[in-house]
């Protein structure tokens, strides 16, 4: 029976303290968020270089493919 009660007096307390310290909270989270834009950001940026990179060694092996195709029909 009393664990309701003592559930909702821990709960009550944490309450209480986040809404003291409300500036401090938003103020990290702030931050957190910046920082995390940030770095979405800059891996968003690697990604797409890394795709570029990936389609032109593709790009290069595939006209390499093909003119090795064309040596062998001059070839015959």
């Amino acid at each position: 029976m009393p664990l309701p009660f003592l559930a909702g007096l821990a709960i009550g307390a944490v309450a209480v303290i986040a809404y003291n310290k409300s500036e401090k909270i938003k103020s990290n989270t702030d931050k957190f968020v910046g920082k995390s834009k940030e770095f979405a950001n800059e891996t968003f940026e690697k990604t797409k270089k890394n795709v570029d990179e990936i389609k032109e060694n593709l790009c290069s092996k595939k006209e390499t493919k093909t003119e090795k195709s064309k040596e062998e029909k001059c070839e015959e």
